[in-house]
């Protein structure tokens, strides 16, 4: 009798109904993930006097390391500013970074997302891309208020144009969801047949910035093989995805400076 009801609501009530309940439910994901956060602290309480004075040793070598690659960094961003200046270039910085937590994970054999505690209150919106420091994580699905659902690179629905470094012929990358050892897996079409990879040194794939999503260059994956596709005309090919992708926990939101407002009509 509900599926009935249910199937004959209006589609629009169905939204509504959908939007309300997520926004419910946002607090207690946020708390479910604060309090992970709590134990994960209750946990190094409980760690041996040594083992602290290990950790924190080992986080001053790393602090150390990130304060002068922040140095080179400054370096090279004063540089490129400078010659920006001398050929009248437009500034590059065509986004802003938003940092999330993952606070909750839906991976099934075809469906593959993630939740993150910023919503559209933190200016995200549907379409953006999502990176980590191994490169692309996925686009934003849908915004709540707090919270906000992103489609993984591994996504089934996931697609996005793609190049090989050092060759900027564009291919057509699409998520191809999980292998049977459960890790992420994509798939490339329309390569051309002079490109040559091997599993000893597999091809890097890398965004090519169409589209105006992601910026060129940011890492996709590997391609260790390429095989002849049904046409004959093009090869394809199995992407390998960064294994900490369905472990992540923080991502960043690109957010464009100059983002473009759109008007939904719904006829």
């Amino acid at each position: 009798m509900f599926l009935i009801i249910w199937w004959i609501t209006p589609s629009f009530i169905k939204r509504f109904t959908q939007a309300s309940f997520e926004e419910i439910q946002a607090p207690i994901w946020v708390a479910s993930d604060q309090l992970e956060t709590l134990a994960d602290r209750a946990i190094n309480n409980t760690k041996s006097k040594q083992e602290l004075i290990d950790t924190i040793k080992e986080l001053k070598r790393q602090n150390a390391y990130y304060k002068q690659i922040k140095n080179i960094n400054e370096n090279y961003k004063a540089e490129i500013n400078r010659l920006e200046s001398i050929l009248s270039l437009p500034s590059r910085d065509r986004f802003r970074y938003e940092l999330a937590h993952v606070i909750q994970r839906n991976m099934g054999s075809w469906w593959q997302t993630i939740r993150i505690n910023k919503g559209s209150k933190h200016g995200i919106k549907k379409g953006d891309a999502v990176i980590f420091i191994g490169g692309v994580v996925g686009r934003i699905a849908k915004t709540n208020y707090y919270t906000s659902q992103i489609d993984l690179l591994s996504n089934h629905s996931f697609r996005i144009s793609a190049s090989f470094i050092n060759d900027y012929r564009p291919l057509f990358y699409q998520g191809k969801g999980p292998d049977l050892w459960g890790q992420p897996k994509g798939r490339i079409k329309n390569a051309p047949q002079d490109l040559m990879t091997d599993s000893a040194k597999p091809l890097q794939l890398v965004t090519t910035g169409l589209g105006g999503t992601f910026p060129e260059g940011i890492a996709i994956g590997l391609v260790p093989w390429l095989e002849p596709d049904n046409t004959g005309m093009f090869q394809a090919g199995e992407v390998q995805l960064d294994k900490r992708l369905l472990g992540i926990k923080e991502v960043a939101v690109l957010i464009p400076f100059n983002r473009i407002e759109t008007i939904d009509y719904d006829f």
